[in-house]
């Protein structure tokens, strides 16, 4: 399901931050961002009555994302079922074929989804499909584990970041990194990370953080702009917004306007206030240009 969020021209703004393999090439992994925030309903409203569905269609199609947004639906025929765990499906037309960039793909019956499209036999253009039911229970005993997910794969060239305050973890972002080497998750991360750099499409520019510990009282945030080699891309004009519920956050608006970094570093204090969820919403770089970036990001508390 999560695969749908890509359609249009919205970029995904989340990440994996682990995953496990639970064989079949089949993976979950925990996310953040935007990502989260956006995944949807429960995985218990899922129809786990394929069965059902296959009887009474014959004819499915393989539902895909294209590179552009744009949404790919191909009309193929079930044309083996093992009973139990997978699917075969071949195109109706001959002039259509699966490839093996659709793999992650979605096969419905109607309107309903049965299933994952998991490889593709290039010489023959049959599609292996696992089964929605089959696939669920994989999830939901791998979800039933308590064993928590192993680290996600390093990105090459980047520095893993290690929380440097466990106190605050980056949830959101409204821009993408100019590469996954300079990733929002950065912000918090260790001395040795990269800093965050991103190309902006639209102002403002959001942050989110939240703080780990719970509700907590706040006086402020420090922007850090040491390592980044063009000072024109750091924050010119910002906002401080704080919320201290949970779900359904209520923003409210603390601090704004012009900062100035001095040594590479500003701090907007604020007067003493409960919070759970930071945003820092940044209206304008120093250069006026379409690039911004920051070292780390700190919510100072109160002592």
């Amino acid at each position: 399901m999560a695969a749908l969020l890509g359609e249009g021209r919205t970029p995904l703004l989340g990440e994996a931050a682990g995953y496990t393999d639970l064989g079949d090439d089949i993976a979950i992994a925990d996310v953040a961002g935007g990502l989260r925030q956006d995944c949807g309903y429960s995985i218990v409203a899922i129809s786990r009555a394929v069965n059902t569905h296959i009887r009474a269609n014959a004819i499915a199609g393989i539902r895909s994302v294209n590179a552009d947004g744009s949404i790919a639906q191909l009309s193929v025929a079930i044309i083996d079922d093992d009973g139990g765990e997978f699917l075969r499906v071949q195109p109706t037309h001959a002039t259509n074929q699966l490839v093996k960039g659709q793999s992650g793909s979605l096969l419905l019956a109607g309107d309903t989804p049965i299933g994952m499209l998991l490889s593709v036999d290039s010489r023959f253009g049959v599609g292996k499909v696992i089964r929605l039911d089959r696939l669920l229970e994989k999830v939901e005993r791998r979800l039933g584990d308590s064993a928590p997910l192993a680290p996600a794969a390093a990105v090459r060239g980047a520095t893993a970041p290690v929380a440097a305050d466990a106190g605050a973890a980056i949830t959101g972002w409204s821009a993408l990194p100019v590469d996954a080497t300079h990733r929002a998750a950065n912000l918090v991360a260790s001395d040795d990370a990269p800093p965050w750099i991103a190309d902006v499409d639209a102002w403002p520019v959001e942050i989110e953080l939240e703080l780990l510990g719970g509700r907590t009282t706040i006086t402020g945030i420090e922007l850090d702009g040491r390592g980044i080699e063009d000072p024109g891309v750091l924050p010119a004009v910002v906002e401080i917004m704080i919320s201290a519920t949970g779900e359904g956050r209520r923003w409210r608006s603390v601090a704004g306007g012009p900062i100035a970094f001095e040594d590479g570093v500003a701090r907007v204090s604020i007067a003493p206030s409960w919070a759970r969820h930071v945003r820092l919403t940044i209206s304008a770089p120093a250069d006026g240009g379409r690039r911004v970036g920051l070292g780390r990001l700190r919510v100072i508390e109160s002592r």
